[in-house]
């Protein structure tokens, strides 16, 4: 039986034919980007001028960058660290601690929105989930967000 010409090795890329689009070099963060997201995290106001310590081949990278982030509005930007360097340590603490505050109907939304890293015990969860509106769902979401950050 004669190999197929079509096998992985002989066909072209899909990003030579154009088909699949390249990644996008603003999703990529390597050190320079990762510095500048912890420095503008850490000192908004002064980032400019703390990111002139990089070496001038990097230093325009960086400053773009931290100007970028800094243009961001504030939620977007707690969004960027949580995506980069993880949840908080103490996540899981801080929701038992939104759960114990909450309303019996919002306790059941935030339960249905908990990430899998922070599922409760299935023993610690309601039977059935209470139906919500979107607005209560919303509310838990954001409750969560602002919790794991």
């Amino acid at each position: 039986m004669e190999p197929s010409r079509e096998t992985r090795l002989g066909r072209a890329s899909p990003l030579i034919k154009g088909k699949v689009a390249p990644r996008d070099p603003a999703r990529d963060l390597g050190f320079v980007e990762l510095t500048a997201l912890f420095v503008v995290a850490l000192k908004k106001a002064d980032a400019l001028a703390l990111l002139d310590g990089f070496a001038p081949s990097s230093r325009g990278r960086a400053r773009r960058f931290a100007q970028q982030l800094t243009d961001l509005d504030s939620s977007t930007r707690q969004a960027r660290l949580s995506h980069a360097f993880g949840v908080r340590g103490d996540a899981s603490s801080r929701v038992e601690a939104l759960l114990g505050e909450a309303s019996p109907s919002l306790r059941a939304a935030i339960i249905a929105q908990l990430p899998r890293g922070l599922r409760l015990p299935a023993s610690a969860q309601p039977a059935e989930p209470a139906p919500t509106s979107p607005a209560l769902t919303a509310l838990a979401a954001r409750l969560i967000r602002e919790a794991t950050r």
